[in-house]
């Protein structure tokens, strides 16, 4: 009996350490996240922006009130990214909009792994 509560402590302690390590990986320090609905020329959708100082990491995709949208290399000025993700659109024939369970947020790529961060965007009205 008196050998299972260390044990079981030690358990937990080691749990919660590899828990923190692997969480804090990837916690990435994202700057002015904004995001701003559009609707012009039979096309609706978001422009999202952000910033990200840390080059070792590389934003694939940005999922925005669930709508996923690739993010390239066109999109990125300095440490700034800019991307249209589109909601809906006639202009481009057969356009197929991605969706996405997850909240708000940006996946990215490190070492060949890809991983999910959310993400609080601050809605901008013009």
């Amino acid at each position: 009996m008196k050998n299972s509560i260390p044990k079981s402590f030690f358990l937990l302690f080691y749990f919660g350490l590899f828990f923190l390590f692997s969480c804090s990986a990837q916690l990435l320090d994202i700057k002015n996240q904004t995001y701003k609905s559009y609707n012009r020329n039979s096309e609706r959708g978001y422009v999202v922006s952000f910033e990200l100082n840390d080059t070792a990491v590389v934003p694939k995709s940005i999922v925005i009130n669930g709508i996923v949208q690739d993010i390239s290399k066109a999109n990125k000025t300095g440490h700034t990214y800019e991307v249209n993700v589109i909601a809906q659109t006639t202009i481009i024939h057969n356009y197929e909009v991605k969706l996405d369970k997850r909240e708000n947020g940006i996946y990215f790529e490190k070492n060949s792994n890809i991983f999910f961060q959310p993400v609080k965007f601050k809605l901008i009205t013009d």
